[in-house]
C-alpha cells in the first residue's frame, strides 16, 4: 500500500491536483479528527436512511421482506426539504435548486402537469457530500462535489501526500475489511469495472468516470450495511456479503441482486491519528 501512495504522490504535483475546476490543497496538513466524527457520520446517514422509509437492496440473499412503510422517492413532495439540503452542501449547486422549486411549485398547483422533481442530475454524491461536512469533515479533507470521481481523486491526492496522518486511506477491496464510518466506491454504467484497485484510478485522474460510494454503517457476520443516496430515487441500504474476515466479495449469490463493482475502500481513520 505505501509503493502504492508513492506512486500516487509522484503523480501529484506540489501545489496540488486539478480535480474537476478545483483544485485539491494536498500540502494543507490534514485534520485529526476524533472517533466522534465517524460516529457521528454513522448517526446522520441511518437518520436520514430512517427518514427515507429504511429501504434496502439485499445483495447477499438471505433477508426477504421489505420496509413496513412504503418509503419516500426524489419525486415525492415530502422528500423537497431532504434534497435541497443535500445539494446546499455542494457549492454551485443553486441553479440545480432553483429549476427543481419552480417544479414544486407546478407540482402543488397542478400535480397532474408538474414535472418529476431532482430527476435531471443525480443527487447521489450531494448526499455524500452532504453526510460528510454535516459530521464535521473539512473540506481540505473531503470534498463536497456533484461528481463520485471528483471526491475519490481528492482522497487519493491527500492520502498520496499524508499517508500517516490522511483522514481516510485507500485500500484495494480485498485488502481491507469495511468498518462503520468507511467509504466504499465503485464504477458504474459503462465504466462498471474499469478499475480494479486504487491505484487503477489514480492512473487517469480527473476524468469524468461514473461512480457511485456508499457510506459504511455496520457490519455483522457475513455481512456488511453501507447506505447510500439516489439509489432507487432514494437513500436506501445495502446488504453486501463479506467473508469470515469481513471483507467484500466480488459476487453476489445466485438470485441476489449484483454486486456493485466497488474498486476502493477508504477507511475512515477518525480517532487513529493524533
Amino acid at each position: 500500500m505505501r509503493e502504492a501512495l508513492r506512486r500516487l504522490a509522484a503523480a501529484a504535483s506540489v501545489a496540488g491536483l486539478v480535480v474537476g475546476c478545483a483544485v485539491v490543497p494536498i500540502e494543507e496538513e490534514p485534520v485529526a479528527y476524533p472517533a466522534s466524527a465517524r460516529d457521528r457520520l454513522v448517526r446522520l446517514v441511518l437518520a436520514e436512511w430512517e427518514e427515507w422509509g429504511r429501504q434496502f437492496t439485499d445483495h447477499t440473499g438471505s433477508v426477504s421482506g421489505a420496509p413496513i412503510a412504503e418509503g419516500r422517492s426524489e419525486d415525492m413532495i415530502e422528500a423537497f426539504p431532504a434534497l435541497v439540503a443535500y445539494w446546499s452542501a455542494v457549492p454551485g449547486s443553486g441553479p440545480t435548486i432553483a429549476r427543481n422549486r419552480a417544479r414544486l411549485r407546478e407540482a402543488v398547483a397542478d400535480p397532474a402537469k408538474g414535472q418529476l422533481l431532482w430527476s435531471e442530475v443525480p443527487w447521489s454524491a450531494a448526499f455524500l457530500s452532504f453526510a460528510l461536512r454535516a459530521a464535521g469533515y473539512d473540506a481540505v479533507d473531503v470534498p463536497a462535489a456533484p461528481a463520485h470521481w471528483m471526491v475519490v481523486d481528492h482522497l487519493l491526492a491527500r492520502a498520496a501526500r499524508w499517508p500517516d496522518r490522511a483522514a481516510f486511506l485507500p485500500w484495494p477491496p480485498d485488502a481491507h475489511a469495511p468498518s462503520a464510518g468507511d467509504i466504499l466506491c465503485a464504477t458504474r454504467a459503462e465504466a462498471r469495472g474499469r478499475y480494479a484497485g486504487p491505484a487503477d484510478r489514480w492512473a487517469e485522474p480527473g476524468r469524468a468516470v461514473p461512480m457511485h460510494c456508499d457510506i459504511v454503517v455496520g457490519r455483522r457476520e457475513g455481512v456488511v450495511e453501507a447506505v447510500g443516496g439516489n439509489l432507487g430515487d432514494a437513500v436506501r441500504m445495502s446488504l453486501l456479503p463479506a467473508d469470515p474476515a469481513g471483507r467484500l466479495y466480488e459476487s453476489a449469490p445466485p438470485g441476489a441482486p449484483e454486486m456493485p463493482a466497488w474498486f476502493v475502500v477508504f477507511q475512515n481513520r477518525a480517532g487513529a491519528l493524533r
